[in-house]
């Protein structure tokens, strides 16, 4: 294998059905200051032999990554790497055994000179790197036959993935492969990488400004527009934008293993939807697989629709910016998947009617009984109307139900129907039915409407792309109505790991992006046979919920210009400038059930539900508590530094304090705060008198800000004591357990005590397929976005019964260690003004708290609240049984994906029922 240079070509939109693509030229039109589709890049190839003279080729659909590697439990991997590039490189694994020479990833890790030259290959040099597949590496029983995992170079991961230099690599049960490492349990293999490619990441980025912009010396590479036109959204399906990934083709009844992986940063937050089959993963049914930064996926597919199918990304900026891509499905013989449709067929009259929707009508935030135009809450910018502001309620589209096909009589939503809101109504369906759904379109624009999770022809998909056929279906023109016709065959129904029934979608698809956004949106239901009673309702279930968790971006819905025109006096070129009025038509839409990403959960994205003794049938009797564990908890104030030795960052990078990336967010010059700050934690003391605190052992050092660990069995009762020693209110709110209050989380006053009261019930444990402990989290509820910011947030862990010895820990394993990895918004923390009091070095006054690079500075990437391998603790010795709890919160920011270099990790999912 060899690292080498060469241009990459990702050509031009194949898919649009417009003449011109607009977001297209964004990305792929050169001009004086834009480099446009064609990139110098660096990439692995394959060769013969040492000579590098005769290169083995790769299916075009590979794009520019490297080699498939492929290998069984009990090879030897053995990568001979010349480098042809014109900086260091390296190869480095995922999912393989290997040993210091051959990891290929440079960082100070303490090795010896020897252990160090696989860390950074230079130009002409070469190196060769040793990986085996242990049993303990190995795909377990419930894993698919082979497992998907990547290569890439590791001097600056960043930079060497964006320049180019990443591949697959797969790993198989024994025996599952051939001498030539093909596989014996299906037809065919693609693997695809979903990635946003940032080109301005690159090593190549001068290379490719000077050799492809037409005036190079007018290039602003800070500017933000030039920055955005080389993210090349659809570049992340192996290297192509806009359908230019060349076909990937098989035939009906073929059994064929999609390897789906996702590289990058938060961006990349990824949903591969294929369009007209499904897919088979981690056990379950779906036809759309998620993908984060570093997540494997592998899908089993056996294809039973033929035609040219759409495979695309579902998340709105990244489809429209070209992550697409067409496969193909041909009738090569009589092994089609047989469907036998013998079951009832179901008839919905369904219209797209346009109404004034009305985000929040009661005027309250239900949350707090406060007006939703509350001066300076937040709601305020989202709900106030104004000559610039549209408010709460704006004209939409909807999904409605009729009686009959004269589309005459609206079918009224029962009073279990209106937590619907603006969904359409609930399509359900068993296996061996037939849906037909009439479609009538009353609104002013073309809309239509395509379902996941059943069987459709090219003719009821529901959707435009170049492909090669045109139906009515795809696009229902107003007052013209459509009929669809869906099949729910045995192959796309539930599988035996699946629950009864599975929640599908159906939505408009002419323009996904602005359809969605206008409104047109419903439920779609797919049980067994036999699971549905004949009023529609699924046996066994008393109520049945439909929640979608979207941010409406009114800014992207056909309907804006109208809106704008009904509810502002404005010009409308005017009020579209301005950044305020286009967050404001951002709509995020007793017990509390909202999104726990913190920008949402301002946003309003929140709603209430109650439950009552309703005297129907006999209850469940109470659960028997009997083990009492008291924790004694208090909220303290105290400095903390994210950073206290920055040595390993300036080592890593081999470069000075100035130059290093972190300055940014370390460095207390130049109006920046630096890495300490004010901060409120939770610590433990040995009893309610809050005198002394309970020292944390070596075995929770690893803890750094979060609060004690808090374990509990199954049937326990917890008493939390807290007692808040900081100067604002605070509480303690735990996920997984059953609190006794009638869902208001009592605060804490400064210097008040407050005991909490938690029932670990049966629900709260492990389920059957779980390991024996499961993770929970518990923190400040008082404002949940700024108490957790400051600091006050801690691991709790459920386990089953007998499960914890003596000494309230779990019994059996060596060593335990809890992870959160969250962005520390310092400037959302309630100390912010404070800090910048201490920490601005007399400043304060020149310190904008809106500026760009001072917000930036004050958001701290943390493991446990400490940056650049300043957490302490994390030790083990060989051959311990260790288990990691690894904790999310946060931000949209927040997409965290987890790398254990030389380890891999065994993960349960709940597959039963």
């Amino acid at each position: 294998m060899l690292c080498s240079c060469g241009r990459w070509h990702i050509i031009h939109d194949l898919l649009s059905c417009f003449e011109f693509n607009r977001e297209a030229s964004t990305f792929l039109q050169s001009s004086k200051d834009r480099v446009g589709s064609t990139y110098k890049k660096s990439v692995y190839k394959q060769y013969s032999d040492s000579t590098y003279a005769r290169e083995i080729p790769k299916p075009a659909w590979l794009g520019f990554l490297g080699p498939i590697i492929r290998a069984e439990v009990g090879d030897t991997i053995i990568v001979h790497l010349k480098n042809f590039a014109n900086r260091p490189h390296t190869v480095h694994p995922h999912g393989v055994f290997y040993k210091k020479d051959s990891e290929g990833s440079l960082y100070p890790d303490e090795s010896s000179q020897d252990h160090k030259k696989d860390d950074a290959v230079p130009p002409g040099g070469n190196h060769t790197y040793t990986w085996t597949v242990p049993e303990d590496h190995s795909p377990v029983a419930d894993d698919p036959t082979c497992l998907t995992w990547v290569y890439h170079s590791h001097t600056d991961a960043p930079k060497d993935i964006a320049s180019g230099l990443i591949g697959p690599l797969l790993t198989c049960k024994e025996g599952k492969t051939s001498r030539e490492r093909q596989r014996h349990d299906v037809d065919l293999d693609f693997f695809l990488m979903f990635c946003v490619i940032d080109e301005n990441l690159s090593w190549h980025l001068d290379e490719n400004i000077a050799s492809f912009c037409t005036d190079p010396e007018s290039v602003d590479k800070e500017d933000e527009e030039f920055q955005v036109s080389n993210r090349m959204h659809g570049g992340s399906i192996n290297g192509y934008v806009y359908g230019n990934l060349p076909e990937m083709t098989m035939c009906a009844g073929d059994h064929v293993a999609w390897h789906l992986f996702g590289m990058g940063s938060e961006t990349d937050v990824h949903t591969a939807f294929f369009h007209g089959q499904t897919l088979t993963i981690r056990g379950h049914r779906s036809d759309v697989a998620s993908l984060f930064p570093a997540t494997f996926v592998t899908a089993d597919m056996i294809p039973s629709n033929n035609g040219r199918w759409l495979l695309s990304c579902q998340v709105n900026n990244h489809l429209q910016a070209g992550m697409e891509a067409v496969y193909e499905v041909r009738q090569c013989s009589q092994k089609t998947p047989e469907s036998s449709m013998n079951g009832t067929v179901r008839k919905y009259y369904i219209a797209a009617k346009e109404i004034q929707w009305n985000y929040g009508p009661s005027g309250l935030d239900q949350s707090t009984g406060k007006s939703l135009q509350e001066p300076g809450s937040s709601s305020e910018q989202f709900f106030k109307h104004s000559t610039s502001r549209i408010g709460g309620t704006y004209w939409k589209a909807k999904y409605v139900e009729y009686t009959d096909s004269t589309f005459r009589v609206e079918k009224k939503r029962s009073e279990e129907e209106t937590h619907l809101g603006i969904l359409g109504p609930v399509i359900k369906a068993e296996v061996g039915d037939t849906v037909l759904v009439t479609f009538a379109n009353k609104a002013s624009w073309p809309f239509s409407i395509q379902p996941h999770g059943v069987l459709y022809g090219k003719k009821w998909e529901g959707t435009l792309y170049h492909d090669g056929l045109s139906w009515n279906g795809a696009s229902v023109e107003p007052l013209n109505n459509f009929t669809y016709h869906w099949t729910v065959p045995q192959h796309v129904g539930p599988t035996a790991s699946d629950p009864p029934c599975l929640t599908w979608m159906y939505s408009s698809a002419i323009n996904p992006i602005r359809d969605t956004s206008s409104g047109l949106v419903g439920p779609l239901v797919i049980c067994r046979p036999g699971t549905l009673n004949t009023s529609n309702k699924q046996k066994g279930i008393d109520k049945e919920f439909y929640l979608l968790f979207s941010v409406f971006d009114e800014n992207l819905s056909w309907y804006l210009p109208a809106n704008m025109k009904y509810y502002l006096r404005t010009e409308e070129a005017f009020v579209k400038k301005d950044e305020c009025f286009k967050e404001s038509n951002r709509m995020h839409g007793t017990f509390d059930i909202y999104c726990q990403t913190s920008n949402h959960y301002q946003s309003g994205m929140k709603a209430r539900y109650s439950v009552s003794k309703c005297g129907k049938g006999a209850l469940a009797p109470d659960p028997q508590y009997e083990e009492v564990r008291t924790h004694y908890i208090m909220a303290q104030e105290v400095e903390w530094d994210y950073s206290p030795d920055r040595s390993w960052e300036l080592e890593h990078h081999n470069i000075s304090g100035q130059e290093s990336y972190g300055n940014q967010f370390l460095s207390n010059e130049n109006g920046l705060l630096g890495s300490k700050y004010k901060k409120a934690i939770y610590r433990e003391y040995t009893d309610g008198t809050f005198r002394i605190p309970k020292n944390r052992t070596s075995d929770e050092e690893h803890l750094g800000i979060l609060g004690p660990f808090i374990w509990a069995e199954v049937g326990d009762v917890l008493n939390i004591v807290f007692k808040n020693n900081a100067t604002q209110a605070y509480s303690i709110h735990a996920h997984g357990v059953l609190e006794r209050n009638d869902g208001q989380v009592e605060a804490a006053k400064p210097g008040d005590i407050v005991t909490y009261r938690w029932d670990i019930p049966e629900r709260s444990g492990p389920g059957p397929n779980n390991f024996v402990c499961v993770s929970w989290v518990y923190y400040s509820m008082v404002d949940p976005v700024k108490d957790i910011f400051s600091g006050l947030i801690g691991p709790l862990k459920v386990c089953r019964k007998g499960a914890l010895g003596s000494d309230g820990r779990r019994k059996g394993i060596n060593r335990e260690f809890a992870l959160l990895f969250l962005v520390f918004d310092e400037n959302q923390s309630w100390y912010l003004e404070e800090n910048v009091k201490t920490y601005a070095h007399g400043n304060q006054s020149k310190i904008n708290l809106q500026d760009e690079e001072f917000v930036e500075s004050n958001k701290m990437h943390a493991i446990n609240g400490k940056l650049y391998a300043n957490l302490p603790g994390l030790t083990m010795h060989q051959g311990d049984w260790v288990n990691w709890y690894l904790l999310g919160m946060g931000q949209e920011i927040d997409v965290h994906t987890v790398h254990f270099h030389a380890e891999t990790f065994t993960y349960r999912v709940r597959i039963s029922c």
